[in-house]
């Protein structure tokens, strides 16, 4: 994890430094892409706020507390209080808007007791980004369930997923993580990976971008090096492993979707998701057809269905969000 990415994560558990908030805002002025990664994608990223104490998320709550932090601090020659405070409103407006951050304080102090599964939902047409108390990093895809406890326990750290999200684990030895999907576990203790396992789909795929990880399948178990993916049949209970470029699998969550002679059929229920839409059309004009390109986030779904009829003649209508898709051979 960069410094930036650092601060950006200290800055949501509130461990910021006038320094760091100061930096941090710096870097989003150097440059226009800087910039637009905080305050672009308002339709990728959206705001959960939880807290140990499990109260509401409030954006003016969280001034006052920011602000205590800097009377209390002494402040440098050259940075005036108020300078400072408007950076920390500046701050709390830019995370409210734009930044798709979830906090789940992970506090191994409270009481077994007390645990509770936390179900993260991100529907059609979103992404969203989730920060852990261990330093662990997720992005969550369209249509995405990830169940998270409100405590790990002392000896793991377990999460369920079903659709797709890609991991940057913290690294913790006493403490393995593992990501549950049906008919398959995977463990690791630090790495970044992803994983697609959506229920309308008899595949598992996981890929590792750094790393190592341990896939536990019906009694087997295999270990993935980075560059390689593991493409877990459930109707088989077949597992194979090819070699891949990890970029083009994860570049999701960076606005974009690339396809490298996937089958049609399955391009189009990635469609559904990215843009929220329903697409109806008849799978046997489409069988054994398959689609190259990349679609990406601030299009729409009509450059998707240009994209395809450059390949494939097609005849489309879009009404509202329903698209319906012909074969025109």
């Amino acid at each position: 994890m960069s410094e930036i990415n650092s601060i950006i994560q200290k800055y949501l558990l509130g461990r910021t430094s006038e320094e760091e908030e100061l930096q941090l805002y710096l870097w989003m002025k150097e440059t226009p892409d800087n910039e637009k990664r905080l305050f672009a994608e308002k339709d990728i990223w959206d705001l959960y706020g939880f807290h140990f104490d499990r109260k509401s998320y409030e954006v003016a709550s969280e001034l006052e507390l920011l602000k205590s932090r800097i009377e209390s601090s002494k402040i440098r020659s050259g940075h005036s209080f108020m300078r400072v405070l408007k950076l920390a409103a500046m701050f709390l407006v830019v995370f409210g808007l734009g930044w798709a951050s979830r906090y789940i304080h992970l506090n191994k102090e409270e009481h077994l007791a007390e645990v509770t599964m936390q179900d993260v939902y991100v529907p059609k047409g979103q992404v969203n980004q989730l920060f852990l108390a261990d330093g662990t990093r997720i992005w969550i895809n369209s249509e995405t369930r990830l169940t998270i406890p409100s405590v790990f326990a002392p000896n793991e750290r377990i999460v369920k997923l079903n659709g797709e999200a890609f991991f940057e684990v913290a690294k913790d030895k006493k403490r393995p993580f593992r990501v549950e999907v049906n008919g398959q576990q995977i463990e690791v203790l630090g790495t970044s990976f992803n994983v697609r396992a959506y229920n309308n789909s008899n595949e598992i795929e996981t890929t590792l971008a750094s790393g190592q990880i341990r896939l536990l399948t019906g009694g087997q178990t295999t270990l993935l090096k980075p560059g390689e993916q593991g493409l877990f049949d459930r109707k088989s209970n077949k597992l194979t492993i090819d070699t891949v470029d990890p970029e083009s699998f994860i570049s999701w969550k960076d606005g974009r979707y690339e396809f490298h002679n996937k089958d049609l059929i399955e391009v189009f229920k990635v469609v559904e998701r990215w843009y929220d839409v329903d697409i109806t059309a008849d799978e046997t004009q489409f069988k054994g057809m398959h689609f190259s390109g990349v679609i990406k986030r601030n299009k729409d779904v009509k450059h998707f269905l240009e994209m395809l009829n450059k390949s494939i003649s097609i005849r489309y209508v879009i009404d509202t969000d329903k698209v319906r898709i012909e074969n025109a051979n």
